[in-house]
């Protein structure tokens, strides 16, 4: 038999217990059993593992393949817990149907994502999907009212936990017939006063704050604009020379257009996945596990700074830039599948 058929849930619940309770002694008692069973069980587990996991010269302190064992085993032992929570509410048609949110930065190819997979994971649970600017979803978590969303960042305070799912580099739209479309990379000074930011002002503030910074960060200074998330329109007035904008990397871009990075800069948008802590659907935390796992499996993300507040796990992907019409088709509105 191999390591993990040794690895039982008993063996992991008996090494947290020590660790939180401070000796063998008082996890015994936490445990209801004796003294000596516990013993037995962390030399078990050290046994099954060929590692030493406590320091016994220093009391009860952790080595160092100890500190790595007890995220794993309070990872799992939650995840445990979860799943029959989880099997439990679906067999008493008790669980509750998600309640997620997202922004209209979010692309398409994303939502269709994350819809398929909660429907792989729960595909007898329902799911409440739920529109509106950055600032209303993330006010509607923190008020309980949305399990969840999905928003690009960044986003203000650091109350909530943040997973990104998706990093997509940003790279300057111009003609292809201007002057800079002949290099590979164009610099910062290049842009003065020729760069519109039109997407986030009024749907985004904090997103439209963090890219101001950017800007002047690398001595560029905002040609003046109308706010508008229309691609087709911001395209358009970039095609006809009026100023250069950002697009995403993936974006579909007219006839006539290209786009080039900026030389020293590695910008991107960010898109995560919101929520609280201490939301209590247990079947929101099986979906954020399964959803965060497909995305490391997908593709690699840039290690990057973080464009964001928050605690941010990073979990993604490079991808999708599609158009934002009719985002909420995307899922199934109040159809609980039999």
């Amino acid at each position: 038999m191999s390591i993990d058929d040794h690895l039982e849930f008993r063996l992991l619940k008996y090494f947290v217990a020590v660790v939180e309770a401070g000796t063998f002694t008082a996890a015994a008692v936490r445990l209801h059993v004796a003294q000596s069973a516990v013993s037995t069980q962390i030399r078990a587990l050290e046994d099954v593992l060929n590692v030493q996991l406590f320091d016994r010269e220093h009391g009860y302190a952790l080595t160092a393949e100890g500190r790595t064992m007890l995220r794993y085993a309070k990872s799992s032992l939650k995840t445990r817990q979860r799943l029959i929570q989880t099997l439990q509410a679906i067999h008493a048609a008790t669980l509750q149907p998600l309640r997620l949110g997202f922004s209209p930065f979010v692309q398409k190819g994303l939502l269709h994502s994350v819809s398929a997979v909660y429907k792989e994971v729960l595909p007898d649970c329902e799911m409440m999907p739920e529109s509106g600017d950055t600032d209303q979803v993330i006010d509607r978590i923190r008020t309980n009212k949305l399990d969840a969303a999905i928003v690009t960042l960044p986003i203000a305070g650091d109350d909530l936990e943040l997973h990104v799912l998706e990093r997509e580099p940003l790279l300057v739209c111009m003609r292809n017939t201007d002057p800079l479309a002949e290099y590979e990379a164009v610099t910062p000074s290049s842009l003065n006063n020729k760069i519109s930011i039109f997407a986030y002002q009024k749907h985004h503030p904090a997103a439209y704050s963090r890219l101001l910074e950017m800007f002047t960060a690398v001595g560029i200074t905002t040609r003046p604009c109308e706010p508008t998330h229309n691609i087709e329109h911001i395209q358009w007035m970039v095609k006809e020379g009026h100023c250069y904008s950002l697009m995403r990397a993936g974006r579909t871009l007219m006839n006539g257009l290209v786009t080039r990075p900026v030389v020293g800069v590695d910008w991107t948008i960010d898109t995560a996945l919101v929520l609280r802590a201490d939301n209590e659907n247990p079947a929101l935390f099986l979906f954020v596990e399964e959803l965060t796992n497909r995305f490391w499996q997908s593709a690699e993300i840039h290690e990057k700074k973080p464009l964001a507040s928050g605690r941010v796990r990073s979990h993604g992907r490079k991808t999708s830039a599609e158009k934002n019409d009719d985002q909420i088709d995307l899922f199934t509105v109040g159809d609980k599948r039999k």
